[in-house]
């Protein structure tokens, strides 16, 4: 069996293009025939819908994604709040640890 291998794609401040880069390279992966996933470990922000709560950085990678994956794999803490991520989970009483963020991806990187 093969090791996955996964990209991280981090910036420091919002809208400055972190889902764009992230959906190209999933859309390049998919182009090559290759399985093309993501994870948005933490979106402040999300709407509400009869599916839950959506944030619009992670539909945008889901799209990406293939094989498909459920918005919870790509998304597992989805916050309403349109504030800074560990304020918003605090707010929502979610404690925020880099464990538990982890924990968070291990479903969609296992999936190799």
């Amino acid at each position: 069996m093969t090791m996955a291998q996964a990209f991280f794609v981090t910036g420091t401040d919002t809208e400055i293009g972190k889902t764009t880069i992230a959906a190209g390279f999933l859309h390049a992966a998919r182009q090559q025939g290759l399985t093309a996933a993501a994870v948005k470990p933490v979106a402040a922000g999300c709407e509400r819908s009869a599916e839950g709560l959506r944030n619009d950085d992670a539909l945008t990678l889901q799209a990406q994604c293939q094989p498909a994956l459920d918005y919870d794999l790509i998304n597992p803490v989805a916050l309403e709040a349109a504030i800074a991520p560990h304020i918003a989970a605090a707010e929502a009483g979610i404690s925020l640890t880099a464990a538990g963020l982890l924990a968070g991806c291990q479903p969609v990187l296992q999936q190799q």
